[in-house]
């Protein structure tokens, strides 16, 4: 079975979160960078379905120190919502999150990254 699949069944939430209302603010785009326990847990499966949820672009990929990095664009409201729902799933360990803006990239979805 496809790793993803197995990941899916593993952390698959029925129902998708209900989400806030967001205004319309201007389109940032972010690099974060996730240090703690946050490989091995699901974290980058929780990053791609909140980021598709919430309608937001980019990528997220495990690095070799054993962080989490990813490009997030989109509206600065939604993506402070991704990283405070990140902080709340319980099976993560968060010890410091990074962010830096960065320019706009030409991208049309969100997807996990090698």
């Amino acid at each position: 079975m496809n790793f993803f699949k197995k990941l899916q069944k593993q952390f698959y939430t029925p129902q998708k979160k209900d989400l806030p209302s967001f205004s319309d603010s201007s389109i940032l785009r972010y690099r974060i960078q996730f240090e703690g326990i946050v490989q091995g847990v699901g974290f980058r499966y929780e990053v791609y379905q909140m980021a598709t949820q919430l309608k937001l672009i980019g990528w997220v990929r495990n690095e070799m120190d054993g962080s989490v990095l990813c490009e997030v664009q989109g509206a600065k409201e939604k993506i402070e919502y991704l990283i405070h729902h990140l902080h709340q799933v319980p099976r993560f360990q968060i010890d410091s999150v990074t962010e830096k803006e960065i320019p706009f990239k030409n991208e049309s979805s969100f997807h996990m990254a090698n």
